[in-house]
């Protein structure tokens, strides 16, 4: 028995009516019978009778919606109680951020995490992802939202405590001017002749082709290395080289004079949430995690 029987067995008795019952709860009609007939089921117990006209309470009826509507009181006065204990909860989150995942509706996130939770503030800190990893060891950040690199060869500290939430691929996006000969894919050995233009190696994609690179026996052709992705993107545009970026991050910066490119085979990033290890975290971050866990998934 769930609390929906509950309620079900109450609107049909306020109703008499299954398909007014079915459509205040916003069911469909069978979905509504269905659910009744396996309640009465597991009671052995018929709690309506059933006429061509209306629906009538059986003696076990009646007393099933007496205790019914306890019950969903004491649940609205616990779930009222929790949201006191829940607006008491307070405290500051230094949070970090990797800039390039605003296509990920973080901000959202945040506004309604706080809605939820007033009382905590979140110090938001945006930098690339070695370093929000760092500033997590060094205790300046509870938690960070970033990429990682998920690579054999670059196993995670023991120290960190990650929750991967996103899996995305690795495409390459290059000036509309550059000729690949209608391809809407290329393979990686391909790129071993394409002038690149990479993003700082403290970053994850960084990170990620540098390995793929690597354990394909590619030395690759980067012409510049830029410190963000304004600079990255005009000069891709400027047709001096090729980058590479995650298909989610890449959308956010396509127009008509940008191609994009999938890599075969496919290789995947990651996006998680990343807290210290430890035995017992705060009571703020506890429901920062499992908030933000629980929106994205």
């Amino acid at each position: 028995m769930e609390l929906s029987h509950l309620r079900y067995v109450l609107r049909l008795a306020q109703t008499s009516n299954f398909s007014k019952a079915a459509d205040q709860l916003y069911i469909t009609q069978p979905a509504l019978s269905q659910q009744i007939s396996a309640l009465e089921k597991e009671l052995s117990l018929k709690l309506f009778e059933r006429t061509t006209r209306k629906v009538v309470l059986t003696a076990a009826g009646k007393e099933f919606v007496h205790g019914a509507q306890k019950v969903l009181e004491q649940v609205a006065e616990l779930q009222r109680t929790m949201e006191l204990h829940r607006r008491e909860v307070g405290g500051t989150l230094s949070v970090g951020l990797l800039s390039t995942l605003s296509h990920l509706n973080i901000a959202e996130y945040i506004h309604s995490f706080h809605q939820v939770y007033p009382n905590i503030n979140i110090d938001l800190q945006v930098a690339w992802s070695s370093e929000l990893i760092s500033r997590i060891l060094g205790r300046e950040l509870d938690a960070a939202i970033t990429n990682i690199h998920s690579s054999p060869s670059s196993q995670m500290d023991s120290r960190l405590n990650i929750r991967v939430f996103l899996e995305d691929s690795i495409v390459v996006i290059a000036s509309s001017k550059r000729d690949f000969g209608g391809q809407k894919s290329i393979k990686v050995h391909d790129l071993s002749t394409v002038p690149i233009i990479a993003l700082e190696k403290a970053t994850s994609i960084r990170a990620e082709m540098d390995d793929i690179f690597k354990q394909c026996g590619i030395h690759p052709n980067i012409v510049c290395t830029c410190p963000n992705m304004d600079s990255l993107i005009s000069m891709v545009r400027a047709d001096m080289g090729v980058t590479f970026l995650s298909s989610g991050v890449a959308k956010a910066y396509l127009t008509p004079d940008l191609s994009c490119l999938s890599i075969c085979p496919v290789y995947r990033t990651q996006t998680a949430m990343i807290t210290r290890n430890t035995a017992k975290p705060s009571e703020p971050l506890q429901y920062f995690e499992d908030y933000f866990y629980g929106i994205t998934h």
